[in-house]
This record gives structure tokens, C-alpha cells and sequence, in this order.
């Protein structure tokens, strides 16, 4: 699962906040958690408390949402499990978002394509994962590695065309 905070780093830190009959958990990586903790050692408690009510303050405004299509709420999808319609995960798609990354560890479907394209789908599901860690090495100033993923991508870029060519 990634963060909750950064959305980028693997979340390895479970943080469970009790408050009255609510009961919140927040996942987040040990980087924003070093943020977290130095700004709480700070004395910046106010901060830390902040981001803290935001999580609960954010939560009990998801249980009030509810499909404009089918009429489920998102409490009744918690509860049940299963959504109303097609149209509840775009009116529940940032609450979607996390718990779908966290069970099948992507938010984006990863099957079959329709229309024999599934070979299609393979390629550009490589590409954007290639120029995600590409984007990572530019980041880290790893310029050889995103160099070499570059490549990688116009090869792919190259093949996707190829096999588009009668």
C-alpha cells in the first residue's frame, strides 16, 4: 500500500487514532513519518494534531457521500462491502483509491484488455510504469539509471507501433 500523505513510498507505518465510537487508521511511510515525529519533537504538537484531526474530520465526511446514480451511501458500502452501480466509483473514487491499492495493490485494472489488445495493454502498462521509475531516478539526481530507462521506453515505444502496422 502506498502512503497516505506522500502517495509515492511504500506505507510501513500503521498509525490508529481512537476518538469516541471512531475508530481511524492512517498508513504512511517512514519519511512523512520522520516528518511527522520531528515536528511533534518540536514541540509543533499543534501540527501533529492538525493531520490528525484532518484524518478523522475527512473520514466522517465519506460516510455522508452517497452515489448520485444508485443512492448508496459510502457508510452502506463499508458496511455491505459491495457497491451499488458502476457510477458509485466515481462518486467514491478518493475514498476508492487507497483501499483499492491496498487490497490488489494497484488502483488501475491489471486484466485482460478487451478487443484481442491485450498485448497493447501489456506495452503501455510497462511504459507508464517505466517512466514512473524513470521520474523516481530524475528525482534522485540517478541520471545514468534514467537514461537507460529512457531507452527502454522508446524500445517499447518502437515495438507498440510496430505491432500497430498492418
Amino acid at each position: 500500500m502506498l502512503c497516505e500523505d506522500c502517495n509515492q513510498n511504500q506505507a510501513t507505518v500503521i498509525i490508529t487514532v481512537t476518538a469516541g465510537d471512531e475508530v481511524t487508521t492512517r498508513h504512511l511511510c517512514q519519511d512523512c513519518m520522520r516528518k511527522m515525529e520531528v515536528s511533534f519533537t518540536q514541540g509543533d504538537v499543534q501540527s501533529f494534531l492538525s493531520s490528525l484531526l484532518t484524518l478523522i474530520s475527512s473520514q466522517s465526511k465519506a460516510s455522508q457521500m452517497t452515489c448520485s446514480s444508485c443512492g448508496m451511501s459510502y457508510e452502506e458500502f463499508q458496511r455491505t462491502g459491495k457497491l451499488g452501480c458502476a457510477q458509485c466509483y466515481h462518486a467514491f473514487e478518493e475514498e476508492l483509491r487507497p483501499l483499492l491499492t491496498r487490497i490488489h495493490g494497484r488502483s488501475q485494472h491489471a486484466g485482460r484488455a478487451p478487443g484481442g489488445t491485450e498485448k497493447q495493454a501489456q506495452i503501455d502498462a510497462g511504459i507508464d510504469e517505466l517512466r514512473i521509475r524513470m521520474e523516481k531516478a530524475v528525482s534522485a539526481e540517478d541520471f545514468e539509471e534514467a537514461a537507460k530507462l529512457r531507452d527502454e521506453i522508446r524500445a517499447l515505444i518502437e515495438k507498440r507501433e510496430k505491432e500497430n502496422q498492418p
